[in-house]
C-alpha cells in the first residue's frame, strides 16, 4: 500500500514536470513572437497563427494518440515527445522564413505537446487514482502555470544574453533534458508494480465503476451531450485565455509598457493559473466540479471585463490578467477530471483525444482573432467583451452535466467500433 501510495504521487510530480513544459509554449509564445516579428516582420494577425497551426496540429492529432495511449507505452510516448519539444525550438533557431516557423509548430512542437500534454496525463493519473483523482489532476496541471511563470525569466534571460538563435538552441537542450529525464520515470500503470490505485489494497470500487462494458463507438462518445457540455464550457474559457496570453506583450507594449516591462504580466498570469489549480486539487473532491464551473465562469467573465479598460494602465492589465488565471485556471482541470467519470477509465486516452481535439478544433481562430480585431480597430476591446459574454452564457450549461458513466446500449443503433 504504501509503494503504490508514493509510486502513484511520483506519477504526479512526473506529470507536473512534462505540463510546465507544454504549459509554455503557448505562455510564452508571446515573447518569443517579438524577435520573430523583428526578424520576418509579418502581420500581428499572421504572427499569431503560428498558434493557430499548433492547436489546429493538436485537435487532428490528439484523437488518434489518446487512443494510442490506451493501448501502448505511455512511457515511450512521452520521451518521444520530450525529444520531439526540444528539437522543435532548436529547429526554430534555423528557420529562414515564417513560413518555415509555422512548419516547426506544426511539425514538431504541436506532436510534442499532445505526448507530453493533458491527454497523456489523464490517461496516467486515471489508472493510478481513484477517490482522490481530483487532486492528483489539480496537482499536476498546475506544472501548467508553473511553466508559464519560470519560462518566461527563462527566455527572456536567453533572449537578454544571446541571439535570438542562439538563444532558443539553448531553449531547446533545456527543454529536452527536462523532458526526457522526467519521462523515463513514468510507470505506464500500477499493475505493471503489482499495485492498485490509490495506494489500496484491492481495486477501489471507483475504479470497477468506470469500466464500461461493451463495444464503443466514435458514435457513442459524441452523440454524449455530456461530451458537447464539457467541450462547450472548457472552449470558452482556454479560448479566451490562449487569445489573451498569446496577445498580452503586443498588447501591453502597446499601452506604452516596455517588453522587459510585459513579460512580468505572463507570471503573474501563471502564478494566478498555479494558485487555482491548486485550489483545484484541495476542493474538487469536496465541493464537486458544477460549483467549481460556476466559480471558474463568473471571475474568468469579471477577468475579461477588466481587460477591456486595458488603455488605464498597467494596473488594470494586472488586475484583469490575474482574474482571468486564477478563475479561468480553475477550468483548466475540469477537463482530465471529468473525462475519466463521464467516459470511463478504461477509454479515457480515446476520450480525451476526442475532447481535446474539439476543444483544440475551437481555439484555432482564437489567436489571430485577437490579432485580427486589433488590426481592424486598433483595439481587443471588442474580442475581450465577447468572451465575457460567452462565459456568462456558459453558466447555464453546469447544472445539467452527468457526472457518471453510461453504458454504450444507451446511444440508440450504435456504429461498429472504430480503432
Amino acid at each position: 500500500m504504501t509503494d503504490s501510495f508514493s509510486t502513484g504521487w511520483r506519477q504526479v510530480g512526473i506529470c507536473f514536470m512534462l505540463l510546465a513544459a507544454t504549459g509554455m509554449i503557448a505562455a510564452t509564445y508571446s515573447i518569443i513572437a517579438v524577435p520573430l516579428a523583428q526578424e520576418y516582420q509579418p502581420s500581428r494577425m499572421v504572427l499569431m497563427l503560428a498558434m493557430t497551426v499548433l492547436a489546429g496540429t493538436c485537435a487532428v492529432l490528439s484523437p488518434a494518440l489518446g487512443a494510442l495511449m490506451d493501448r501502448t507505452s505511455l512511457r515511450l510516448i512521452m520521451v518521444v515527445g520530450g525529444l520531439l519539444l526540444g528539437l522543435g525550438y532548436a529547429a526554430l533557431s534555423l528557420t529562414t522564413s515564417f513560413n518555415q516557423v509555422l512548419l516547426v509548430f506544426g511539425l514538431l512542437i504541436a506532436p510534442a505537446n499532445v505526448m507530453l500534454g493533458p491527454v497523456a496525463i489523464t490517461v496516467l493519473l486515471s489508472r493510478w487514482f481513484a477517490e482522490r483523482r481530483g487532486r492528483a489532476v489539480g496537482i499536476a496541471i498546475a506544472g501548467i502555470s508553473a511553466g508559464g511563470f519560470l519560462f518566461p525569466f527563462i527566455i527572456q534571460g536567453l533572449l537578454d544574453a544571446y541571439p535570438w538563435r542562439e538563444a532558443l538552441q539553448l531553449l531547446g537542450l533545456i527543454l529536452a533534458l527536462w523532458t526526457v529525464s522526467a519521462a523515463l520515470f513514468v510507470v505506464n500503470h500500477p499493475a505493471d508494480r503489482g499495485l492498485y490505485a490509490d495506494g489500496a489494497s484491492r481495486q477501489p470500487a471507483m475504479v470497477a465503476g468506470e469500466v464500461i462494458t461493451g463495444p464503443v463507438s466514435l458514435r457513442w462518445i459524441l452523440g454524449d451531450p455530456a461530451f458537447w457540455m464539457i467541450a462547450a464550457t472548457v472552449a470558452v474559457v482556454t479560448a479566451g485565455m490562449k487569445g489573451m496570453i498569446t496577445n498580452l506583450a503586443p498588447l501591453a507594449i502597446d499601452t506604452g509598457i516596455t517588453a522587459s516591462d510585459a513579460a512580468p504580466l505572463i507570471s503573474v498570469f501563471a502564478g494566478c493559473s498555479f494558485i487555482a489549480k491548486i485550489n483545484f486539487a484541495m476542493l474538487s473532491d469536496r465541493l464537486g466540479p458544477r460549483v467549481l464551473m460556476f466559480c471558474a465562469l463568473g471571475g474568468f467573465a469579471l477577468g475579461m471585463a477588466c481587460l477591456t479598460q486595458a488603455r488605464l494602465g498597467y494596473g488594470v492589465i494586472a488586475l484583469g490578467v490575474a482574474l482571468t488565471g486564477l478563475f479561468g485556471g480553475l477550468m483548466v482541470p475540469m477537463e482530465s477530471y471529468l473525462a475519466p467519470k463521464i467516459f470511463g477509465q478504461h477509454i479515457v486516452g480515446r476520450a480525451m483525444g476526442l475532447l481535446s481535439g474539439v476543444i483544440l478544433l475551437a481555439l484555432l481562430a482564437t489567436p489571430p482573432l485577437f490579432g485580427l480585431i486589433f488590426d481592424l480597430t486598433g483595439s481587443y476591446t471588442g474580442i475581450f467583451w465577447t468572451f465575457c459574454a460567452l462565459a456568462i452564457a456558459a453558466l447555464a450549461l453546469a447544472p445539467a452535466l452527468r457526472l457518471q458513466p453510461r453504458e454504450p446500449g444507451d446511444v440508440a443503433q450504435e456504429l461498429p467500433e472504430t480503432g
